[in-house]
C-alpha cells in the first residue's frame, strides 16, 4: 500500500507554463477516479485528490472571473460611466474586430487539440490491436517460437498498463516496455520460415509488429509535445486584453456590465481550460484510458 503523500506527488505535466503553478493542485487525480486499490487510506487520497482538482478549476476558472470583475469595479470607481459612455461607438467598433480575431483564434485552436487528442486515441487503439493481432498469429508458430512471443507480447501490454500508463501521466516513459518490444522484433526477427505459410504468417508479423511500433512512437511524441510556450502567451495575453477591453464601455448599470464582464471571462477561461486539458491527452480530466491494452490483455487470458 503506497504512502498518501507518495501517491499526491504523481503529477502529470503541465498544459504549458502558464499552468505550471497550478498542476500541482492536480496530483493524485488519478488515484481518485481510476485507483485500482481499496482502503480507508486510499479513500483518503481519493478525498484529497478531488479536492486538488476541485481547486484547480477554480483557480483557472472562477479565480481570474473574480479578478475580472474586481478590476471592472475598480474602472468604475476611477472613471464615470457618462465620460466612457462618449466612446462607445469607436470602442464597439474595435472591439468587434479584437473579438473575432480572438474568437477565431480559440477556434482554431480547439479544433487543433481536439483533432491530437482523436489522433492519440487512435494511436493507442491501432497499438493494442496491431498486438494483438501479432500475439494470435504467434500461435499459428511452431514452438518455441510460439511461447517466446506471445510471453513477450503478453508481457509487454501488461507493463504499457500497470507501469507505463501511471508514468504517463508525469510525462515519462517506462524503459521496460521498450526493451520488452525490442525483444518482440529481435525474436520475431530470428525466425527463420521453412514453409509457404510460415513466410506468410512471417511477412504478415512483421507488417503487424512494424504498425505498433509505429503507433507506439506516435503516443510517445503525443506525450512530449504541446502547444508551444509562444501560443500560450498568445492566448492568454489576448484573452487579458479581450476582457480588458470591455473596460472602456460605459454602461448606466453597473450590475449588468459586471454580470457581461463575468460572463465573457468564465466563457474565455473555461475555453483555455479545455484547450489545456486537451493538449496533453495522457493525463488531467479527459486522460485517454488504456482500456484497449486491458481489453487486448484480457483476451490474451492475462486479466486486467
Amino acid at each position: 500500500m503506497q504512502d498518501p503523500a507518495n501517491e499526491l506527488r504523481r503529477i502529470p505535466l503541465l498544459r504549458g507554463w502558464v499552468n505550471k503553478p497550478l498542476r500541482y493542485c492536480r496530483a493524485g487525480y488519478r488515484g481518485c477516479i481510476f485507483g485500482r486499490d481499496s482502503g480507508p487510506i486510499i479513500v483518503r487520497v481519493r478525498l484529497l485528490s478531488a479536492l486538488a482538482t476541485a481547486l484547480y478549476v477554480i483557480l483557472t476558472v472562477f479565480v481570474p472571473v473574480l479578478v475580472a470583475v474586481v478590476g471592472l469595479v475598480v474602472v468604475q470607481r476611477l472613471v464615470p460611466p457618462d465620460r466612457r459612455e462618449e466612446h462607445n461607438d469607436v470602442a464597439g467598433f474595435i472591439y468587434a474586430v479584437l473579438g473575432v480575431a480572438y474568437a477565431v483564434l480559440l477556434a482554431f485552436m480547439l479544433i487543433a487539440v481536439w483533432q491530437d487528442y482523436k489522433m492519440a486515441q487512435t494511436n493507442v487503439e491501432s497499438e493494442a490491436h496491431e498486438l494483438a493481432g501479432v500475439y494470435f498469429l504467434a500461435s499459428q508458430l511452431p514452438e518455441p517460437q510460439r511461447t517466446r512471443l506471445q510471453d513477450l507480447a503478453r508481457t509487454y501490454v501488461r507493463v504499457v498498463v500497470e507501469e507505463e500508463w501511471p508514468m504517463m501521466e508525469r510525462g515519462k516513459t517506462s524503459s521496460r516496455a521498450d526493451s520488452l518490444l525490442r525483444q518482440l522484433r529481435l525474436k520475431l526477427l530470428q525466425f527463420d520460415p521453412r514453409t509457404r505459410g510460415e513466410q506468410v504468417l512471417y511477412e504478415r508479423g512483421l507488417t503487424q509488429l512494424h504498425d505498433a511500433v509505429d503507433a507506439r512512437r506516435s503516443r510517445l511524441l503525443e506525450l512530449r509535445e504541446g502547444i508551444p510556450h509562444l501560443l500560450w502567451v498568445v492566448l492568454v495575453v489576448g484573452g487579458v486584453i479581450t476582457v480588458s477591453f470591455t473596460y472602456l464601455f460605459g454602461l448606466k448599470s453597473n450590475l449588468a456590465h459586471a454580470l457581461m464582464v463575468a460572463a465573457l471571462t468564465l466563457l474565455i477561461c473555461g475555453i483555455l481550460f479545455t484547450i489545456g486539458e486537451f493538449d496533453y491527452p495522457f493525463s488531467g480530466v479527459v486522460e485517454i484510458r488504456p482500456e484497449a491494452f486491458k481489453e487486448v490483455l484480457h483476451s490474451f487470458g492475462g486479466g486486467t
